[in-house]
């Protein structure tokens, strides 16, 4: 027995679930709503869930604006915060720039928000939808037909689809299931993280380079700052075996006094670092999003970002249409995401090698740059439009990006 669907999302984090709620409001050719089911192993509640654990985002301004055409946003706001300042630093270095939301007409450059928190809130949203919950469930195998996909759940249950969407991370199954090639770039780094509490707390959001890597605190609700700080395996394996007064007074000296004492420090973790993008990201009937279509290093925090800009497009390609999974509907999709992820993923890797190294030579190249943003309007508003992820650079707030 098949249960039969239009589209079938496998992975129910981020990615997943605003594309399933992006779909539940749209409607096919005929009027009909589309028949969707969201495949997902572990309930947003499991501690350490992949998609939704003790990590904060930093979303785009522009990427606030998505949620906000999803009516999304609402139910994601009461665990958001505001930034309304970015302070980019270089330890040891005269560079700097400083970035501000009222520099560009805007209430704030970002939010962050806690992932841990808005997992359960975007999956009440789904199953307040017409989306049918398969949870926990895993894949075991996809077979494709001419006219349609049959996945087989590890419970034996078979489910058929004309379109099958991969937003299982990085580590995507429907990717291996499919033979997508992956192209990986090892940073040979791990990012440490934590919830930090400081002295003061305010909309400022820090990005310092260190010698081994960035250190970026983000605003978060209840007083706290989300920390990301990039270093070696080995540092890292370090640190996270610290007392938290010796963790403290590390990451004091790195960070500095910009928030005054650093109070306390939550529980640490750390995952590796490196660029992962697939060779492509379509396939008969199948399609990749987010994380399992390109992951990218945090360091300009354009991860989720990116993804969400994949959700988007395919969201507007798949309304009114009547085959989901039409090979000309897919490869427009794939031509329209090319020269983004392609920047995007190029642009980050950039910044790693270049914020990453601590060669005199390159320490100057990067601090004069710092310093041309800082003082020549242009370059500077260039930068922030990407930080904001706006699609056109000549967008006005207010616009659409």
């Amino acid at each position: 027995m098949k249960t039969e669907f239009d589209i079938v999302i496998v992975g129910g984090a981020m990615a997943g679930a605003t594309l399933a709620l992006a779909l539940a409001d749209q409607h096919r050719s005929d009027g009909a709503r589309w028949r969707i089911a969201l495949v997902e192993a572990q309930p947003p509640q499991a501690a350490g869930h992949p998609g939704f654990d003790s990590r904060a985002i930093a979303l785009a301004h522009g990427s606030v604006r998505r949620l906000q055409q999803l009516e999304l946003w609402s139910a994601l706001a009461p665990y958001a915060a505001a930034i309304e300042r970015i302070e980019v630093s270089d330890q040891g270095h005269f560079g700097g720039l400083t970035m501000t939301a009222q520099e560009y007409g805007v209430d704030a450059l970002g939010q962050v928000v806690e992932l841990e928190r808005i997992g359960p809130v975007l999956w009440q949203q789904l199953a307040a939808r017409s989306v049918t919950l398969l949870c926990p469930q895993q894949l075991s195998s996809v077979q494709q037909q001419q006219d349609h996909v049959t996945l087989t759940l590890c419970s034996g249950e078979q489910l058929t689809t004309r379109l099958l969407v991969g937003a299982d991370g990085t580590h995507s199954p429907v990717r291996q299931a499919l033979g997508l090639g992956l192209r990986q770039q090892d940073y040979h780094q791990t990012a440490l993280i934590a919830n930090v509490r400081a002295e003061q707390h305010d909309g400022r959001a820090f990005e310092r380079f260190t010698a081994q890597g960035p250190l970026a605190m983000l605003p978060m609700c209840e007083r706290r700052y989300s920390l990301v700080w990039v270093q070696s395996p080995e540092q890292a394996a370090r640190r996270l075996a610290l007392s938290e007064r010796a963790f403290l007074a590390e990451l004091q000296a790195a960070f500095g006094y910009r928030l005054g004492a650093l109070q306390r420090v939550g529980q640490r973790a750390s995952y590796p670092l490196a660029l992962c993008k697939a060779e492509r990201v379509i396939h008969h009937r199948c399609v990749l999003v987010g994380n399992a279509a390109q992951t990218v290093h945090p360091i300009a925090g354009q991860g989720f970002n990116l993804g969400l800009r994949d959700v988007e497009a395919l969201a507007e390609l798949l309304d009114g249409v009547d085959d989901p999974g039409a090979f000309a509907l897919l490869h427009r999709y794939e031509q329209q995401r090319r020269a983004d992820r392609g920047r995007t993923t190029g642009s980050t890797d950039a910044l790693v090698r270049l914020f990453s190294n601590s060669s005199r030579l390159m320490a100057l190249g990067r601090n004069s740059g710092l310093l041309a943003m800082s003082v020549l309007p242009g370059l500077k508003r260039r930068l922030a439009h990407q930080a904001m992820g706006w699609r056109n650079e000549a967008n006005e707030p207010g616009g659409r990006r």
